[in-house]
């Protein structure tokens, strides 16, 4: 059932969500806003829950534009032969959360949103703890996104 309800939000079509303006938290890191900026970008452009591309960029790189692991670089850790087929640089932010979410998109379509083979897939090194991160980043970011627009939502109805 976890796994229905974690699809069903995930395949919600991009466009149809209004998402805070501000970059919702994960844990203790920071996103910098422009950042969350180019991940709603992507994430309107190839139709994904921008929290998904969020999670991945916060369990990949911990935010970090310089991360840098065997062969992958950036925040959304994309191997240098994924950027090239992708036509991104992985060392600029916003091409590597466009490349990113890319791949994400493909896998999401080939999985028909099964997260945990798009997350197996992506991360040739995934491993359950890597899975439960990324879903747990995920869900958090989900969270807060509810909580905001139903504080919003009071908050109108006060006035």
């Amino acid at each position: 059932m976890k796994t229905l309800i974690i699809f069903l939000l995930l395949t919600v079509p991009a466009l149809a969500q209004q998402w805070p303006q501000t970059p919702p938290p994960i844990g203790r890191l920071f996103l910098p806003q422009a950042y969350w900026n180019y991940i709603k970008e992507a994430a309107q452009k190839y139709q994904i829950s921008p929290y998904l591309i969020q999670a991945v960029c916060a369990i990949e790189s911990r935010y970090d534009k310089d991360a840098k692991s065997g062969r992958c670089f950036g925040l959304m850790q994309l191997h240098r032969d994924t950027a090239k087929k992708y036509g991104v640089d992985a060392h600029n932010p916003r091409e590597n959360i466009m490349g990113g979410a890319a791949v994400l998109a493909h896998l999401m379509k080939k999985f028909d949103g099964d997260i945990r083979k798009v997350l197996r897939t992506y991360n040739s090194t995934c491993t359950a703890a890597y899975e439960r991160e990324v879903i747990r980043a995920y869900n958090q970011a989900q969270r807060f996104e509810t909580s905001s627009l139903v504080a919003g939502q009071t908050d109108k109805s006060q006035n």
